[in-house]
Order: C-alpha cells, then structure tokens, then sequence
C-alpha cells in the first residue's frame, strides 16, 4: 500500500449492524491518508481503509469545527481536521464518485425539476428522496459542471443533458 499524508485529523468510527448503531465515544488522534484505492485513517497503531468505491455519503455536520461524516456499509465515520479547507476539498473531491447508483439518474431528475421552475430545497428534497445536504450537493456539481448557471437556471449543457434535441415543448428547431 502506497498512501500519503493528506491531513492530521481527528476521527471516530461506529459500527452499525442489525442491532443498530454501535457508538464510540473516544476521538483519536491520527492522520488521513489517501491512495489510489481509498482513504486510509490511522491512529499510529492501526489502520483503517476506507475504499471510496463504497462510500455511500459523505456530509458535513459541524461548521465550527469543521467535521464531516462518511457513511460506508456498517460503519459511521466522523473525522474533524486542522484545517477546515482541506477537509471540504477532500469532500468536494469525493462527491461524484460517491453518487452510486442513480447518482446521475438524480442529477438529471434535478435539472428536469429546475428546468420546471421548482427550485425549493425542501420539495426538491422530497421530490428526489435524498436529504437536503444532497440536494445542495447535487447542485453544487450541476454548478461545476455548468449545467446550471449562478442563479440555478438551466445552461445550454443541462439543456441537452436532459432534452432531446427538438422534443422540447415550446421549442422549435
């Protein structure tokens, strides 16, 4: 395994199972690795992988300081760094690779919602049946990827993501 250092963190794992959430109290102190395979957490004395193929979410649950959860199967991660900056980069990085299943099935549902006039988080939220942090992230790579402007309209590239050329109604090509 080749790793490097990517940040000192904080970090805490729960198992959860069929019996629910296992918690763990006791924050470690250690650091976050990063590979080609995954992310690795270490406290010094044991490793932790977490391969991004599996991650299943990863969301930011405290502003001040700055912790992020990462969900895979049967475990709950919480990790908290020095540096608030790199910990949303990381996140920002891994977003697309998590969205998995119905990832751009889920974007393309939120453009065909825009491209409608509706906008609100909250119906979206229902709309797509994701929570509201998805929402915003989902809006977040639309923005990136230029589907949708600053205001959350539609571009031309979400546009002709979502529509087939002359089969918009209204449109005459």
């Amino acid at each position: 395994m080749k790793a490097q250092k990517y940040e000192n963190v904080e970090f805490v794992i729960n198992h959860s199972g069929d019996e629910g959430i296992k918690l763990s109290l006791i924050w470690r102190k250690g650091g976050l690795y990063l590979s080609l395979s995954g992310l690795f957490l270490t406290d010094g004395s044991t490793w932790y992988e977490l391969p991004v193929k599996d991650l299943e979410n990863i969301t930011v649950v405290s502003d001040e300081p700055l912790k992020l959860r990462l969900k895979i199967p049967s475990l709950d991660i919480m990790v908290s760094g020095q540096r608030a900056e790199r910990l949303l980069a990381l996140r920002h990085f891994l977003l697309p690779s998590i969205s998995g299943e119905g990832g751009t099935d889920k974007l393309k549902s939120l453009l065909r919602f825009r491209a409608l006039g509706i906008s609100d988080p909250e119906l979206l939220s229902k709309l797509l049946n994701i929570d509201s942090q998805n929402v915003e992230d989902l809006t977040g790579i639309a923005k990136e990827k230029g589907l949708l402007d600053s205001d959350g309209r539609l571009t031309e590239a979400g546009d002709s993501l979502i529509f087939v050329p002359g089969e918009r109604e209204g449109r005459h090509e």
